[in-house]
């Protein structure tokens, strides 16, 4: 399997192994995928409306083709998870597209809202999970220790393709129609399948954790991989969450994934996981239609979608990059404060506060888009290893379940209140269990300045 055949490999220096992790090519074929698979299904926003109009439906049935896709994310995640820990990446990832491609053909024949909601709940939910939860699974796994930077790159993907796709759709749906529209992003996504054989394919990246017998051995082989592996030993995966304290009564063994489960460590991220859902999803469904509810106009309201998501991108790799040089706790909580500003500028603004909007966009886009990056480098950090696929399907069921929290209760309140506000209660709750969850349970980095101290002194000139 491609995913397990990259511990055979070992790189001559820091600074090279920092050059594959952005420019290797399995990265960019994940960041193509993740763009091709995310960008239609993040018009949703754009397309709602239209299904409202055309089946007669309330806002709180409106969102229903997205909770159902959330609801089936959720559910088939632990078996996504598990698949990818046993089968070959590229039939699964080439598996998902094809699924994608077919939902949406379906979602743009839709006689009536049930065949809608069906395509949402089935065929584009089992499709994303396949990419996003094989995507990360792979990527962590490569970039074993300093994930944060390679996980930041291939999760820009997602955001480049959204933010270029949202003002395309924003003019392409009322000039062809939304059943035109989605039939073209049926197309579109057959184009990933050659770029899931270009990220399941070509030279393996590892960076090695070299303790003092590896690396005593290594110089004794004049090895020039002594020393520069920064995998975080701190929190060593699957071992350190393996020895958390367990229920009283609990048989599990040491090394069992049931054990992992069990843990207080795991529970406290999954939780956390959940309030990351209901971040990323109650803003980025809720803000436009909130924006034009407070006087701006529908076209500048979808513009800043666009904004959000190159925010978002660029805090996918900057946040990512950060974590793996200064921790995931310092830089993750960084970022959530960036959050609770973006989105208290974002829902204060009205129709005369303009640069608000621009600003809390800005700062929001960039504040979700480096805790997304970071919450996986972390989630790698501390449970990587041979179980991690099927740890982070369950895990994966956090984000579904916080977007269906915060999508109906923002549909109903909307429905009896007529505004979004709630939401806004929902993200900064949401936001403050996450910083706690990150600061309990999150990796720590003891030590990790003077060991990169120690890399660069060793690299060669």
């Amino acid at each position: 399997m491609w995913a397990a055949s990259f511990y055979d490999c070992r790189v001559p220096s820091l600074r090279f192994s920092r050059a594959n992790a952005v420019r290797t090519v399995p990265v960019l074929g994940a960041a193509v995928v993740g763009a091709i698979a995310y960008a239609p299904l993040y018009c949703f926003p754009l397309l709602v409306p239209q299904f409202e109009l055309s089946f007669n439906a309330s806002r709180e049935f409106g969102q229903m083709p997205w909770t159902m896709f959330l609801l089936v994310s959720a559910a088939s995640s632990p078996l996504v998870g598990r698949a990818y820990d046993r089968v070959s990446d590229r039939y699964l990832l080439l598996l998902g597209t094809v699924l994608s491609a077919i939902g949406w053909v379906l979602v743009s024949v839709a006689p009536n809202a049930v065949l809608l909601i069906a395509a949402y709940g089935t065929l584009l939910a089992v499709g994303l999970q396949l990419v996003f939860i094989g995507t990360t699974t792979a990527i962590a796994r490569r970039y074993a220790g300093v994930a944060g930077l390679a996980l930041g790159v291939s999760y820009a993907g997602p955001g480049i393709g959204v933010a270029l796709a949202l003002p395309i759709a924003a003019v392409a749906i009322p000039a062809l129609g939304w059943r035109a529209t989605t039939l073209i992003f049926g197309g579109l996504s057959l184009v990933a399948l050659p770029f899931v054989v270009l990220m399941t394919s070509g030279p393996a990246v590892v960076f090695p954790a070299v303790g003092k017998a590896q690396a005593k051995a290594a110089r004794a082989e004049g090895s020039k991989a002594a020393g520069t592996g920064l995998h975080e030993t701190s929190a060593p995966g699957a071992i350190a969450a393996s020895q958390e304290p367990l229920p009283a009564g609990s048989r599990a063994r040491p090394d069992a994934l049931r054990r992992i489960l069990r843990t207080r460590r795991f529970w406290i991220l999954l939780v956390g996981a959940v309030g990351i859902g209901c971040i990323d999803e109650g803003i980025f469904q809720t803000s436009s239609r909130h924006a034009v509810n407070q006087g701006l106009d529908a076209g500048f309201a979808a513009s800043m979608l666009a904004l959000q998501s190159c925010a978002y991108v660029a805090g996918q790799v900057v946040g990512g990059g950060l974590s793996d040089r200064f921790g995931r706790r310092y830089i993750g909580l960084l970022c959530a404060g960036l959050i609770a500003v973006g989105a208290t500028g974002i829902f204060a603004t009205t129709g005369s506060l303009l640069t608000l909007a621009v600003a809390g966009n800005a700062i929001y886009g960039f504040g979700i888009g480096a805790t997304i990056a970071i919450r996986s480098a972390a989630f790698s950090d501390v449970f990587g290893g041979h179980n991690f696929g099927a740890i982070f399907g369950i895990i994966a069921i956090a984000y579904p379940a916080g977007g269906i929290i915060v999508m109906n209760a923002g549909g109903i309140f909307y429905d009896r209140l007529g505004n979004y506000w709630p939401v806004y209660v929902i993200v900064m709750v949401a936001t403050l269990a996450w910083a706690t969850a990150l600061v309990v349970a999150g990796p720590r980095h003891h030590g990790l300045h003077a060991r990169l101290r120690g890399v660069r002194a060793r690299m060669p000139v």
